[in-house]
């Protein structure tokens, strides 16, 4: 499963370059794609007993750095730092869940925080990496609108993960 990770987040990295880029004007009003799947993958996947949070969400964000690193003028680095805050934020959100307990709704509800409060974050490291910090109280629509963007397509991209959960195997449940 941690491969299907992988690939998806190597496929949809050159797509986050692209909407950066060319489909918004502000690029901090951008979501931030590998965060919203990081977030929905985490929730979807981890809460079990024997995998407290998920842990095959950490190696999955070198490759998203990488490749928007090559992408743009910033370094890999930066990308890499940005992202940081995405698994770190769905450890505690995936922490919060309870087998058996925990139902969809509030798996959705935890994900689209994680995602929003993630894509924000990633926003405001760019954004002081870029020297931009002193604008960003005038950019707070920006950073709202990338928050909700994001937290819109973890929601969807929980509900395509939705049959990948991890289940209790017994005999007779």
């Amino acid at each position: 499963m941690t491969l299907l990770l992988l690939l998806l987040l190597l496929l949809v990295a050159p797509v986050q370059a692209a909407i950066a880029t060319a489909l918004v004007r502000d690029p901090l009003a951008a979501p931030v794609l590998p965060v919203a799947l990081i977030a929905a993958w985490a929730v979807t996947r981890g809460g079990t007993g024997d995998h407290e949070g998920c842990p095959e969400i950490w190696p999955a964000i070198l490759l998203p750095a990488v490749v928007l690193g090559a992408a743009s003028e910033e370094r890999m680095g930066w990308f890499l730092l940005a992202l940081l805050p995405a698994p770190a934020l769905a450890a505690v959100g995936a922490a919060r869940i309870r087998p058996r307990v925990t139902g969809f709704g509030r798996r959705l509800g935890i994900a689209t925080g994680v995602a929003a409060l993630g894509a924000m974050s990633y926003a405001v490291v760019l954004a002081v990496a870029a020297g931009l910090a002193t604008d960003l109280p005038a950019s707070s629509p920006s950073l709202l609108a990338t928050g909700l963007g994001s937290a819109g397509l973890a929601a969807v991209a929980m509900l395509a993960f939705w049959p990948l959960r991890r289940r209790e195997r017994s005999l007779f449940a």
